[in-house]
């Protein structure tokens, strides 16, 4: 805690890198926020408004609503690990800069 004495807060905030992450990070997380609730969405419309689409089989005594649900767990660990790896690349990347441009 004593080394975050001496933090210009209002300097951070005003750095173009720490803005660039900001942004970028906000963007990609409220995109893809509106991509899965959407997709999530879809569940209960379907079944309201299609139910005969639920009831289609695929395979033997699968059938499409099984196959449905089974991918909004897809689509959320796809959406979790695609996160990850951006992270990785460009997130930490840009805080690696705005540390180094603030020493």
């Amino acid at each position: 805690m004593a080394e975050n004495d001496n933090v210009s807060w209002e300097a951070i905030a005003g750095n173009s890198k720490f803005i660039e992450l900001k942004n970028k990070k906000r963007n990609f997380l409220f995109s893809w926020w509106i991509v899965s609730t959407i997709y999530y969405l879809l569940l209960p419309v379907i079944s309201g408004y299609f139910p005969e689409t639920f009831n289609v089989k695929v395979i033997g005594p699968i059938n499409f609503g099984y196959l449905f649900i089974l991918s909004q767990f897809v689509v959320a660990i796809g959406v979790a690990a695609y996160y990850a790896h951006v992270a990785n690349k460009d997130f930490d990347r840009l805080t690696k800069q705005l540390i180094d441009a603030l020493k």
